[in-house]
């Protein structure tokens, strides 16, 4: 059963994805990991694949920050809720650039050996632009 310890565990992840820093997350993750991204929808498979596919949204959102905000516990593992955030790029367009955006979501993750080895991440595609009045 999971517990507090996976829970410290994921509060440590979430800052390895807002620190900037696109190794950081590594050592919360077992080599093997596999992360999928409903949005994307393909697994990431093992660190190397998941460093590429963070360090891409590193590029296009350098300041992105993932707070969690709530834990469920059960016998595999825990979900987390989040609110992701950070500043608009040019990607956006020049009327919106500079300004914040979010979009909330929730993530299952399961651990083996005190890591996570598996990262499922729930949440709109469609969230940012709404935040940024970009679509209704």
């Amino acid at each position: 059963m999971a517990g507090e310890a996976e829970i410290e565990i994921a509060k440590k992840l979430f800052a390895a994805w807002s620190s900037g820093d696109v190794d950081a997350p590594a050592e919360f993750l077992t080599e093997d990991a596999v992360l999928h991204d409903v949005v994307d929808g393909n697994d990431k498979v093992g660190w190397p694949a998941i460093r590429e596919f963070f360090g891409a949204a590193l590029k296009i959102s350098p300041d992105v920050v993932l707070e969690p905000n709530a834990f469920w516990v059960n016998e595999t593992g825990i979900a987390v809720r989040w609110r992701m955030s950070a500043t608009a790029g040019e990607m956006f367009g020049p009327d919106v650039k500079g300004r914040k955006w979010h979009s909330d979501g929730m993530s299952t993750l399961e651990f083996r050996d005190g890591k996570v080895c598996r990262e499922v991440d729930y949440h709109h595609g469609g969230a940012i632009l709404r935040s940024l009045g970009i679509t209704g």
